[in-house]
C-alpha cells in the first residue's frame, strides 16, 4: 500500500492548506484510442511523443488515424484537460509526464498509452493541478507508482489516483498557477529570442564567409567556390595548412607511466570540444615532440554514422594539459600568414563544405568517411587576414549574443524549479492582490 511521508506526495503543506487524493479533484478521466485506423473520419491523436519535459505539447508531429464517423464524432479535448504520459519514459526518464490542453480541440483524442484528466473546476484550478501532477514527474517522485516492463514504464493507475496532493483553497491555487505562467511565458519568450539569434549567427556565416555580405561591396568574380568579393583567394586546403593523422588506438597505448590526454571523435563537437569524459594514451617523449596539439589548431571528424557530422571541426585551446588526438581526426594546423584559424574553422564548419563532405565522402558498414587526401583537396575560399579578423569579429559578437541568451534561459529554468517547489508546498506564500491571478 502507497504511504506518505509527509502530508502530502510533495512534502509536508501549510497548516491552513488541506490534502487531497488526485481522484477527488477531477471530474472525468479516460484512456484514448488508437483504433485500428479503418473508418472514414480523419481524427488528430495526440501520442507519447507528443509531450516535452517542460508541460508545453508538440504539435508538429500528430498522428492522424482513422476512425467510423459515429466514433469520432464522440471525441474532444477541452481547454482545461490535462494528458498524462501513462506508458512510456525510458533509461533516465519516469513515466508520468504532462501535458496542458490550453484551448478546445473538438475532434482530437488521444492514444491508449496516454489518459485524459478533466479536472472539477470547483475543487481545483486546472493549471495548478497541472504543475502538481508535472513536479511529480520531474522531481522523480512518480517512481514510487510506476512499473518498469523489459520494454517501458508504466504507472499504476489506481496508485497515482490515490496520490495526496496539496490543496489550498482556490483563489491561492490560482495566484500559484498564474506565477508559474509568469514564469513558463518568459522562458518560453527567452526561446523566440535564442532561436532568432541563432538565425541570425547563421545568417551572418552564410554571408559573410562568402562575401555576400561586404561592406566594401565591392564586384563579384567567378570562382570553384562560388561567386566572390573581387581581391577574395581560393585554394585547397593543402597549400594553406600543415594536415596531420592522430594516433591509432592498441593495447600498447594502455597509459602507463606516460600517460597523455587525448581527444576522440565524440569530444570533438561542431566549433566546440567537449572536456568530459577524459581519455589517456602512453605517449613517449619523442612522439610528443610532434603529436602534441598547440593552441589554434583545428580539428576534424574523420567519420560519422550520421553523413552531417563527418567533417565537423572545432579549434582547439591549451589548457595546461598536454593534449594529443586518435586516429579518427585530423589536425589542421594553418598557416597564419594567408589564413587565421578562426577563419578556416568557420569556413569547414561551412554549410559549402558540408554539402561537398556530402557528395564526395566514403560509405562503408554504416560510416561515412572522408580521407586525408579529401581534406587536403577541399577548396578554401579566404580574404586577407585582416578583412578575415573582421569577419571573426562579427561571428564571435553573434556567438556571445546565443551564449547570453542560453544563461539566461538557464536562469529563468533554475527560477522556475524553485517556484515549483516552493509554492506548490506552501513554503513562499502569494498574498492576495499581488498577482493578477
Amino acid at each position: 500500500m502507497l504511504t506518505h511521508r509527509f502530508r502530502t506526495i510533495l512534502g509536508d503543506i501549510p497548516a491552513d492548506w488541506d490534502a487531497k487524493p488526485l481522484r477527488s479533484l477531477i471530474s472525468e478521466h479516460f484512456a484514448g484510442d488508437w483504433g485500428d485506423d479503418e473508418g472514414e473520419q480523419a481524427v488528430a491523436v495526440m501520442r507519447s511523443t507528443n509531450f516535452t519535459n517542460d508541460g508545453q505539447l508538440d504539435f508538429s508531429d500528430v498522428a492522424t488515424r482513422y476512425f467510423p464517423k459515429d466514433k469520432a464524432e464522440q471525441f474532444g479535448l477541452r481547454q482545461g484537460d490535462l494528458l498524462v504520459e501513462r506508458s512510456g519514459g525510458g533509461p533516465e526518464q519516469p513515466v508520468g509526464r504532462i501535458g496542458f490542453i490550453e484551448r478546445d480541440m473538438p475532434g482530437s483524442t488521444v492514444s491508449n498509452f496516454v489518459q485524459v484528466l478533466r479536472p472539477d473546476s470547483q475543487k481545483v484550478d486546472a493549471s495548478f493541478l497541472g504543475w502538481a501532477l508535472f513536479e511529480l514527474q520531474r522531481t522523480g517522485v512518480v517512481e514510487r507508482v510506476q512499473q518498469q516492463s523489459t520494454q517501458m514504464r508504466n504507472l499504476n493507475w489506481r496508485d497515482y489516483q490515490r496520490l495526496m496532493l496539496p490543496w489550498p483553497e482556490l483563489d491561492e491555487q490560482r495566484r500559484i498557477a498564474a506565477a508559474l505562467k509568469l514564469a513558463d511565458d518568459a522562458i518560453q519568450k527567452t526561446r523566440t529570442e535564442l532561436d532568432a539569434a541563432r538565425d541570425l549567427k547563421l545568417s551572418l556565416e552564410a554571408g559573410l564567409l562568402t562575401g555576400r555580405i561586404d561592406p566594401q561591396e565591392r564586384p563579384k568574380a567567378q570562382t570553384k567556390a562560388g561567386d566572390l568579393p573581387q581581391g577574395w583567394s581560393v585554394s585547397p586546403l593543402k597549400n594553406l595548412a600543415e594536415i596531420g593523422s592522430g594516433i591509432t588506438l592498441n593495447q600498447d597505448r594502455a597509459a602507463k607511466e606516460n600517460a597523455c590526454r587525448y581527444l576522440t571523435v565524440a569530444h570533438v563537437q561542431r566549433g566546440a570540444i567537449s572536456n568530459e569524459d577524459p581519455r589517456y594514451l602512453e605517449l613517449s617523449d619523442q612522439e610528443r615532440k610532434h603529436r602534441l596539439l598547440e593552441t589554434g589548431d583545428v580539428l576534424v571528424v574523420e567519420g560519422h554514422a550520421s553523413s552531417m557530422e563527418i567533417g565537423r571541426a572545432a579549434l582547439f585551446e591549451d589548457q595546461g594539459q598536454p593534449t594529443t588526438f586518435q586516429n579518427h581526426l585530423f589536425r589542421v594546423r594553418a598557416d597564419r600568414d594567408q589564413v587565421l584559424p578562426k577563419f578556416l574553422l568557420h569556413v569547414l564548419n561551412s554549410e559549402r563544405v558540408q554539402r561537398h563532405w556530402n557528395a564526395v565522402c566514403n560509405t562503408s558498414s554504416g560510416l561515412n568517411t572522408i580521407n586525408r587526401r579529401n581534406l587536403r583537396n577541399v577548396l578554401i575560399q579566404y580574404p586577407d587576414t585582416t578583412e578575415q579578423q573582421s569577419i571573426i569579429d562579427a561571428l564571435n559578437a553573434a556567438e556571445r549574443n546565443v551564449t547570453q541568451i542560453l544563461a539566461k534561459g538557464k536562469a529563468l529554468e533554475e527560477v522556475k524549479r524553485s517556484l515549483l517547489q516552493n509554492l506548490l508546498t506552501g513554503k513562499i506564500r502569494i498574498p492576495e492582490g499581488a498577482i493578477h491571478a
